[in-house]
């Protein structure tokens, strides 16, 4: 019987995460009235009528709650996109006061979402939104980046009372120390590329050092600590051209033809699922922005794409993750080794740190096994595949159950 580590977690097919950037202490006035409307908050007003996150609960999340998010947030004032607004927006650190920690803090501990680090200001304002600085590209020197960062963990932890695990480049955009500044920080993951996924119909990534198109949408490692590189692989306005009320002969086609539509923009999902590849599904929290522009995609607009591409998975062979969920399980997927010793017996040589934990393994025996742990305890494997703990001492298999 052949015995191998499952790629994911309970044997997946891919992962699935959802992944929102911009949860930020943050409001833009689009209206002008100096009270809130739906899509202006960017998290400044919690959990409150007509906020950002509360519209993502309620109209998005409660339809399926097996999905996990993983907020982008930049921890401090974050700045808008050019120096003479055309909207007032307000911005304050994610500590500025204790409801706004008590905010930040609640979100990151329940059990499907986790905060990740996106900055502190996100950038640097210019005269046009085309003129604006990503965060990381602004740095002059690796010590820079390594200060700028160390001052957004801390206030961070302020808010959170904990670390950030991972985060991701504002923007996408880096310069050429910026990845070692993310190693040297500490960092377990990290998403540095706009991985497009098929939705073009073009073979190659929009961004990332490999030609291979299936590296660039799996995880990878970067830097001397081998930080995990996450992709990013599906626009949450996927199907848009399908919900949105647009009257040219070619959207009155594509919703005439919906099924058909839908069929084939999903074929970007197909595929990941095919190579057993990453599905993080990316959003904003809001629309709104200071230069009178419309943020995209977004929660708002997307709501229905976003659904019907949660329904989709729904179906599948699918782990829901967040960002760091995921690289806790690659870390310990790549540092346990199986031992073989017999056909029926084996063992899992690991790090004192990685006890208990829980390995997915695939066996090549399709039918109904029971598999014997080191402590005594029995396991029931089905379809090949099961879930185990990590321990010191030998595995048995004994045929049937």
């Amino acid at each position: 019987m052949h015995i191998d580590r499952s790629k994911w977690f309970n044997g997946a097919d891919s992962p699935v995460l959802f992944m929102i950037d911009d949860l930020a202490n943050a409001w833009v006035d689009t209206s002008g009235d100096g009270s809130l409307d739906w899509g202006e908050d960017w998290g400044f007003f919690k959990e409150e009528d007509r906020s950002s996150f509360r519209f993502l609960r309620e109209e998005i999340l409660k339809y399926y709650p097996e999905v996990k998010v993983t907020f982008f947030v930049p921890v401090g004032a974050r700045v808008g996109m050019i120096q003479n607004p055309v909207h007032a927006m307000t911005a304050q650190p994610i500590n500025a006061d204790e409801d706004s920690k008590a905010f930040f803090r609640s979100v990151h501990q329940h059990p499907n979402y986790e905060l990740a680090y996106h900055g502190t200001t996100h950038g640097i304002v210019g005269e046009e939104a085309k003129d604006f600085i990503q965060e990381w590209a602004s740095f002059a020197s690796l010590e820079e980046a390594l200060h700028q960062i160390d001052e957004g963990v801390r206030i961070f932890e302020d808010a959170v009372g904990m670390k950030p695990s991972g985060g991701k480049y504002c923007g996408y955009t880096s310069n050429g120390f910026s990845d070692q500044s993310i190693d040297e920080s500490g960092f377990a993951w990290w998403c540095r590329y706009w991985n497009r996924g098929r939705a073009d119909g073009s073979e190659d990534p929009c961004c990332g050092p490999d030609s291979d198109p299936l590296s660039n949408y799996d995880v990878k490692r970067f830097g001397q600590n081998g930080v995990l590189d996450i992709p990013s692989t599906v626009n949450g306005a996927l199907l848009n051209g399908l919900y949105h009320a647009r009257t040219s002969a070619k959207d009155r086609i594509k919703r005439m033809l919906k099924p058909v539509f839908i069929k084939w923009k999903l074929r970007e999902i197909d595929y990941l699922l095919k190579h057993r590849l990453v599905i993080s599904v990316q959003e904003h929290i809001a629309p709104s922005r200071d230069d009178g522009r419309r943020q995209s995609p977004n929660i708002f607009d997307d709501r229905e794409s976003l659904l019907q591409i949660f329904s989709y998975v729904k179906g599948k062979n699918v782990w829901y993750c967040t960002g760091t969920e995921l690289a806790d399980y690659v870390n310990l997927r790549d540092r346990v080794m199986i031992e073989r010793f017999a056909e029926n017996r084996f063992a899992l040589k690991h790090e004192t740190k990685d006890r208990d934990k829980l390995l997915s393994l695939s066996f090549s025996e399709l039918r109904p096994f029971r598999l014997q742990l080191p402590d005594g305890r029995h396991l029931d494997v089905r379809k090949g595949a099961a879930n185990v703990p990590v321990m010191e001492g030998d595995y048995v298999i004994t045929r049937g159950i």
